[in-house]
């Protein structure tokens, strides 16, 4: 992970790390309704002391949820260690509330530019690299796009990737059927998309199709270019300096929206519900496994599937960035000794047992285990769904993500739709992302 750190006053972090040498258990007020614990036996160790360990995440993720994917897997494989986490519920449990009430956690888990964001952010970060080497965790078993953002550290590793996403093109098999339409498959081009686009954008009755539609957000955080948001060296945005950003906007936004009629859907209407809920939009790009699969009562209402998103021509056989969910250990674990047991269960949450479980409930794994990758979505309900399609492509390169990613990204994105509905020409929508985005920055590092 490398960034820029803010700097935060010394007293916050100082009472977490006191907090963290105390007994086991999170201080700063009763946490219980945000928690999920299981109390298991003393650990078998050298100081036959009871082991907890904390884990808190970025997201919100609820008690249910956290168990579903993590908790549950581990104390499976760790009955011995007691498992705590704590929900981020709003102000107050996130992590600048954390650090003013003291209260502490052994790993901080968030999505790439989310952890950047808050983890190095706030510099609750240590090097993990001796903690690797001596638990033997082997990081040429992860993809290698997966893992560039971790190896490629100034600083030292300080996280794990544990479970990834990627974007892919979702399609509404029921609308292609209704047109005749062929339906795509993983090899098809942008020129073939936007064909097909053609075939099926038309209105029926009172109802308006769309062939396809990109979801810019997605877009924009995997981008197949690589492209980072800010520049390591200068800490400046990089939209209206690096060409690819035009290369960008002409492919995966303006391009599709060239296609007669669209343009025109996307000013009334919002691209997620036009595909999940109202069923006009036939093609939708830029969309993540887990994203669609978060959808369950929409999905189950039509037929659909998915197909590889296009590289770009200059770029044969590359897709997007990975989206990956990286485990940190705090420094606070390092204070309270209790590092070497999170290190082991992040070392079981990287392992071919728990890669292979969390494959198989649709979340997409981070290791290059051909055998792991086979079982990705088959314990779903849409098993027969086509799967293989994020992985079809090798993921793009994870560029320089700064500490700054997400509230720049929020302004990017802004413009970008404006520019895909026609609302702004590019060279406009360039300038103004840059400007806002370069004092946004300004804003930030005076905090």
């Amino acid at each position: 992970m490398r960034g820029r750190f803010r700097t935060i006053p010394l007293s916050l972090l100082a009472i977490a790390l006191l907090a963290g040498c105390g007994s086991g258990a999170a201080t700063g007020g009763d946490k219980t309704d945000n928690g999920s614990e299981d109390k298991g036996k003393a650990v078998e160790g050298k100081n036959k002391e009871p082991v907890e360990v904390v884990f808190y995440a970025q997201n919100g993720m609820t008690p249910a949820e956290f168990d579903n994917r993590y908790g549950n897997s581990l104390r499976k494989k760790f009955p011995d260690y007691t498992i705590k986490y704590i929900q981020n519920t709003g102000k107050g449990m996130d992590v600048a509330g954390m650090l003013a009430t003291g209260t502490h956690y052994d790993v901080y888990f968030a999505n790439v530019g989310y952890f950047e964001n808050e983890f190095i952010s706030y510099n609750l970060q240590f090097d993990m690299s001796d903690l690797i080497k001596q638990h033997k965790v082997d990081l040429n078993r992860f993809d290698p796009s997966v893992i560039s953002g971790v190896r490629a550290s100034s600083y030292g590793i300080y996280a794990l990737p544990v479970v990834t996403d990627s974007i892919g093109i979702m399609y509404n098999k029921d609308i292609l059927d209704k047109f005749g339409v062929p339906y795509p498959k993983n090899g098809i081009t942008w020129g073939e998309i936007f064909d097909l686009s053609r075939k099926l954008t038309r209105t029926e009755g009172d109802k308006s199709y769309i062939g396809y539609a990109p979801f810019t957000n997605y877009m924009l955080y995997m981008n197949p270019l690589s492209i980072p948001l800010v520049d390591e060296k200068s800490g400046t945005p990089t939209i209206n300096r690096d060409e690819r950003w035009k290369k960008f906007y002409q492919t995966l936004l303006i391009a599709p929206a060239e296609v007669p009629g669209v343009q025109d859907y996307l000013k009334k209407h919002d691209v997620l519900d036009g595909f999940f809920k109202d069923q006009q939009v036939a093609m939708l790009g830029g969309i993540t496994a887990f994203a669609a699969n978060s959808r369950d009562d929409q999905l189950s209402k039509f037929n659909w599937d998915w197909v590889a998103m296009p590289p770009f021509q200059d770029l044969p056989g590359v897709g997007g960035q990975p989206y990956t969910q990286y485990f940190g250990i705090t420094r606070m674990a390092k204070t309270k000794n209790t590092a070497d047991a999170a290190m082991e269960m992040l070392k079981h949450l990287v392992s071919d047992e728990y890669q292979t479980e969390i494959a198989g409930k649709g979340f997409m794994p981070v290791l290059k285990n051909l055998d792991v990758r086979k079982v990705f979505g088959q314990d779903t309900k849409y098993k027969d769904k086509n799967w293989g399609a994020y992985f079809y492509y090798k993921m793009a390169e994870v560029p320089y993500k700064s500490v700054y990613e997400i509230p720049i990204s929020s302004l990017y994105v802004a413009n970008m739709n404006q520019v895909m509905k026609g609302e702004m020409d590019l060279n406009t929508a360039l300038r103004l992302s840059e400007e806002n985005a370069a004092k946004k920055l300004q804003e930030l590092k005076a905090k």
